[in-house]
């Protein structure tokens, strides 16, 4: 990155009206058509199954380990019964499928004994049940009627695991005492999980905490006036900026769309979008941009030192986890009242190797950060900031930013919280530098926790 630029008012240019709207049209044109292909690809089955199965996963081992602690505690069982019933309550109220339900009849046959799960497995519509739901109530229904999975054939356990894993595991391990195969092995996983849970629980708590202090000190700097903006709007740079960020949206969903053309799904391939980078700084170019200019609108320059452009980068982030924490309170009510969950392609990618791992934090902690900040807090901001106060722009550029996302729709007041505080760096720097590296921040903590719980 170059050196700090100056403030300097620069050249104006002619901005034609013509072009602001055609960019418009295909931004918002683009941003709908993908607003809609997520919603459908959250909605779908395979989608669906995937985050269903690893919530129901998640809650079996919460059971698990809270069943082994109920039996090693003298005079708990009556508050842990209690507590399970109302885990169990809860996933019954969000259950949508078959399969969920399934699910948490093994989980009442393990919490709160056989009779309540038959009586749950009773209620289950025959109508409703396909030919593998159908094979795993009969399943289900040996296992609980002899007390041990002893009757059911290899293909029968085999299938009872692929389509519920850990649960189905669970199933099969009923009537197993704790100190043999597989109980044993399922209580471990379900005891370093509880672990795992408990030391994120009291870290979020801890960084919320400093969070919370961090932000009363930048709301009192800001009043006090310690905390200026380092922002220069300019006095206009015509459509130049809107137009190479619209060019961009079109030739980065066009390399997706070849991509899944020829069967290349990896996310490890939009390496390849970095290529767009040189077209959209040519474009501009022949657009009659300066180089000042363009330094200005890409964030390109190393604003008052690099190292101090990512301290503060870092610092703007952990106060901005307040705002951050709304936006996720938001999501979550509204994965609770519509049912629909929000998904990630990245939960797919979890899986592999040590050097698939490293591509995988390389592409969520350097591409994304690389790449989104310079075109939404670079360009798309550095157009609308010239006309609008930065609040607004923030906003709108934060809400794009969000609707692009493949998270579902659900997720957007989430993205868009994170966006919101990427913005106000953008604005409290200049530089790029600090959005940068609090977009890798959050990238690196959110990958981190999933490899934590999901993988």
């Amino acid at each position: 990155m170059s050196a700090e630029i100056s403030s300097a008012p620069l050249v104006q240019h002619p901005r034609s009206r013509f072009a602001v709207v055609l960019c418009w049209v295909v931004i918002l044109g683009l941003a709908g058509t993908i607003v809609y292909g997520n919603a459908r690809a959250g909605e779908s089955p395979g989608a669906q199954r995937v985050m269903n199965r690893e919530r129901a996963r998640m809650f079996g081992m919460l059971v698990v380990q809270m069943m082994s602690l109920q039996k090693d505690a003298a005079g708990a069982s009556s508050l842990v019964q209690q507590r399970l019933s109302t885990l169990i309550g809860q996933m019954e109220a969000d259950a949508r499928t078959v399969e969920d339900r399934i699910r948490i009849v093994i989980l009442t046959g393990e919490s709160l004994g056989v009779d309540a799960a038959l009586q749950k497995l009773s209620v289950i519509s025959p109508a409703a049940l396909s030919g593998e739901a159908s094979q795993d109530v009969r399943s289900i229904e040996t296992i609980y009627s002899d007390g041990a999975s002893g009757r059911l054939t290899t293909p029968e356990k085999d299938a009872l695991v692929r389509r519920h894993g850990y649960i189905g595991r669970l199933a099969l391990a009923h009537g197993v005492p704790a100190d043999q195969e597989p109980r044993k092995t399922l209580q471990t996983e379900a005891f370093w999980f509880t672990v795992r849970l408990s030391i994120v629980g009291i870290g979020l708590m801890v960084v919320v905490g400093v969070s919370v202090a961090a932000f009363i000190l930048g709301c009192v700097w800001l009043v006090k006036g310690r905390l200026k903006r380092t922002y220069v709007p300019g006095d206009g740079y015509g459509s130049a900026f809107l137009e190479a960020f619209a060019l961009y949206l079109v030739l980065f969903v066009g390399l997706g769309l070849l991509l899944r053309y020829f069967g290349s799904v990896s996310l490890q391939w939009n390496w390849l979008a970095l290529a767009i980078i040189p077209v959209i700084w040519g474009w501009t170019i022949l657009r009659g941009t300066s180089s000042a200019e363009r330094r200005q609108a890409f964030g390109w320059h190393r604003g008052r030192g690099f190292l101090r452009e990512i301290g503060a980068g870092l610092g703007g982030y952990l106060a901005g986890i307040v705002v951050i924490a709304i936006g996720c309170v938001i999501t979550l009510l509204l994965v609770r009242v519509t049912g629909v969950q929000a998904s990630s392609p990245i939960v797919q990618e979890l899986n592999g190797g040590p050097w698939h791992l490293v591509g995988l934090y390389a592409m969520a902690c350097i591409f994304a950060p690389f790449i989104e900040e310079t075109m939404f807090r670079g360009l798309l901001f550095h157009h609308l900031r010239q006309r609008w106060s930065w609040l607004v722009t923030g906003l709108m550029v934060s809400v794009i930013f969000a609707v692009l996302h493949p998270q579902g729709w659900v997720a957007v007041p989430a993205l868009t919280a994170i966006a919101m505080v990427l913005s106000a760096l953008r604005e409290w720097r200049g530089s790029l530098i600090a959005p940068m590296a609090a977009h890798a921040c959050n990238n690196f903590l959110v990958l981190t926790l999933a490899l934590l719980f999901l993988r």
